[in-house]
């Protein structure tokens, strides 16, 4: 009988993942490849004690400002521009560019919102992005989140800020012509922008539009955010908790790219160039072939740098991690008792109801010297 067989049944629970999604403007980075990672060793190590779902919103990576400001500029200063042949650092290149001339307090036209929320395929730009990204993420071992799945959140944005005002977690001046915020003041927490002065709504109105009219469908709630956005889903958790889920968030910090130490900048500001998902293929996927190479970035990303940001991006770390990979592979064991396996899983869940990548990644590799990891595993988890 199957691992996953054996492994879920009475007492398991019903787990939503939601990662935060990625805006479809710039390559892959090193950042996004940790979260993707961390992500998919959390979510396929979880679904073998657990009835697991991934939700990844396409609204929160398309329908903001950001993104659909820079379509718009794309839109004006290169109208009629084939993007097709462009690759992901090309149009990350455009995404800084625009970035970077974007002046202080710009809001997007109102139009070019009401225009993307009626649905629609994504610009040229994203679509091109998109694609590439689908190559990249069957590199990295990853099956498709949801990138291209479109549907409107089925509770509107009246009905979200309706329900949290009767529950005394917004305040809406709306009536005067004024903004929406988020309350959290009850849990400690500062008020926080929801929709403009403008009518224009930010990606926590998304999410929140997402998530909610999940919550009476499972246990537990798994929110997976980069530290920068850590403020903002402090306050997710807490909206989401008041209106009764069991919320569990997990933060993870970006890549340092360099030596230098304070916060690690976002990817908008460039400074990726030549470190991607497809430079990391480029360089080590032929050479190792694709289950070392999906193995050996696990061992890199999630056991070696950890969660968080501390440690600065080293290739010749990562080039350790694919040769220990190769090792684990070559002399990874016969598929173990399945009940120890589950014991394995459950005793790095703990006090959680999803299973640790760190502990997990570290405690097969602990096993591999003594005696070979456990091959079911390898094939169910990090393959």
């Amino acid at each position: 009988m199957a691992l996953r067989q054996l492994t879920t049944g009475a007492h398991a629970r019903r787990v939503l993942f939601a990662p935060v999604p990625v805006a479809p403007t710039k390559p892959l980075t090193l950042s996004h490849v940790k979260g993707f990672l961390w992500s998919d060793v959390m979510h396929r190590a979880t679904s073998l004690l657990h009835h697991v779902d991934l939700h990844y919103s396409w609204s929160v990576g398309v329908l903001n400002a950001q993104t659909l400001g820079f379509w718009d500029h794309l839109d004006r200063t290169r109208p009629g521009a084939d993007f097709s042949r462009c690759d992901e650092e090309e149009i990350g290149a455009l995404y800084v560019e625009y970035q970077r001339g974007r002046p202080p307090g710009d809001r997007l036209d109102p139009a070019v919102r009401r225009a993307a929320e009626a649905g629609g395929p994504p610009h040229p730009a994203g679509a091109r992005i998109l694609d590439l990204w689908d190559v990249r993420l069957r590199e990295l071992g990853i099956a498709d989140p949801g990138l291209r799945t479109r549907a409107r959140p089925p509770l509107s944005l009246d009905q979200l800020v309706a329900l949290l005002a009767d529950l005394g977690l917004c305040v809406d001046h709306r009536r005067w012509n004024g903004p929406v915020y988020l309350d959290g003041t009850r849990g400690g927490l500062p008020l926080r922008l929801l929709v403009g002065a403008d009518g224009t709504a930010n990606y926590l109105a998304w999410l929140l539009r997402d998530l909610i009219p999940h919550l009476r469908a499972y246990d537990d709630f798994v929110l997976i955010c980069d530290r920068d956005t850590l403020p903002d889903y402090v306050l997710l958790r807490h909206l989401l908790g008041r209106l009764g889920a069991r919320v569990h968030l997990v933060a993870l910090g970006r890549v340092r790219t360099s030596g230098a130490s304070g916060p690690v900048p976002s990817s908008r500001h460039g400074g990726w160039q030549g470190l991607t998902a497809a430079a990391l293929a480029e360089r080590h996927l032929d050479r190792v072939g694709p289950d070392a190479y999906r193995l050996g970035l696990r061992l890199y990303f999630v056991a070696t740098l950890g969660r968080g940001d501390r440690q600065p991006y080293r290739a010749e770390l990562l080039n350790r991690c694919m040769e220990r990979a190769a090792r684990v592979l070559k002399g990874q064991s016969s598929p173990r008792d399945p009940a120890d396996t589950a014991a394995l899983l459950r005793r790095h869940a703990r006090p959680h109801p999803y299973v640790d990548p760190y502990r997990l990644t570290t405690a097969l590799l602990a096993r591999d010297r003594r005696g070979g990891a456990d091959g079911h595993l390898l094939n169910e988890v990090y393959l």
